[in-house]
């Protein structure tokens, strides 16, 4: 009698979940439980000297684009010196000019004022570990009639140092600081082990089909210990959930005050290579 119960129990906890979740699917977007004055995204690389910060205010509706903040003050501090950005002539994308800014293991500061209220964030440039000394995250394979499969899962674990890629190739656009949101191509190698251990991962792997002599590019981009767990707690609550996850939870970047979002510093290195140099039988 007592095994009927518990196994009753356990049909109803599965049942609760789907209709929980077939439920939240059909509701109306509502107002969020946690609101945000402002929010800040982009940040300072070592690849390009033109950087750039995006501001805008939340959408609260989900047909509702977030408005672009075009009055806001920008500043970057690269431990030397203070950088004003400047609003470009898309609304509410600063850029800035900075040169010399490889500043490993220092820590950039970021400034934003706006209606009277001030906002700053802090990363710490981490020195990235160059491609050619790192195992690649992704597999090529010749196939019978010559071609060459691209497969790059969207994590991998067990790394020595956590970062982010971006493979491109044709369909794939090249790296853009100035492009932030939008479609992500993004790749990531995690330093922990999967975080779900009883239940399986979504597949979430991209796969092509290329030439041999076709041409590939590789970023690697740093991630400071701070922004690592920052990705790490956004995949919790979306690419890594199980069938029992809760509601997802507030997360929190590194933005001060009534500010949502993540102001980072990463290092980069960048190289081209056939795709017929990365092929494995």
């Amino acid at each position: 009698m007592v095994g009927t119960r518990i196994t009753i129990l356990i049909l109803s906890l599965f049942l609760l979940a789907g209709c929980d979740k077939n439920s939240q699917s059909e509701l109306d977007f509502q107002t969020p439980e946690n609101s945000y004055n402002i929010v800040i995204e982009g940040g300072i690389n070592t690849l390009v000297k033109q950087q750039y910060i995006q501001i805008s205010l939340p959408s609260l509706k989900a047909e509702e684009a977030p408005l672009p903040v075009t009055e806001a003050q920008v500043s970057v501090n690269d431990g030397y010196k203070e950088i004003s950005f400047k609003m470009t002539s898309t609304p509410g994308l600063y850029s800035a000019y900075m040169s010399g800014n490889a500043n490993y293991n220092k820590a950039y500061k970021l400034t934003v004022k706006y209606k009277n209220v001030t906002y700053s964030a802090t990363d710490t440039l981490k020195q990235v570990v160059d491609i050619t000394d790192d195992y690649l995250p992704f597999t090529a394979k010749k196939q019978v009639d010559g071609a060459v499969k691209i497969t790059i899962p969207k994590h991998s674990f067990g790394y020595m140092n956590s970062g982010k890629w971006l493979i491109a190739y044709t369909g794939v656009p090249e790296w853009n600081p100035g492009k932030i949101g939008g479609p992500q191509y993004y790749n990531y190698t995690h330093t922990l082990g999967t975080p779900n251990a009883l239940y399986p991962l979504i597949k979430d792997d991209r796969e092509v089909i290329l030439g041999p002599d076709d041409l590939i590019s590789i970023y690697k981009f740093s991630l400071s210990e701070t922004y690592s767990r920052y990705l790490y707690s956004i995949f919790l609550e979306t690419d890594w959930k199980g069938i029992f996850s809760s509601v997802p939870g507030k997360i929190t970047g590194n933005i001060s005050g009534n500010a949502q979002g993540f102001f980072y510093v990463t290092d980069i290195d960048f190289r081209k290579y056939r795709v017929k140099e990365f092929i494995t039988q």
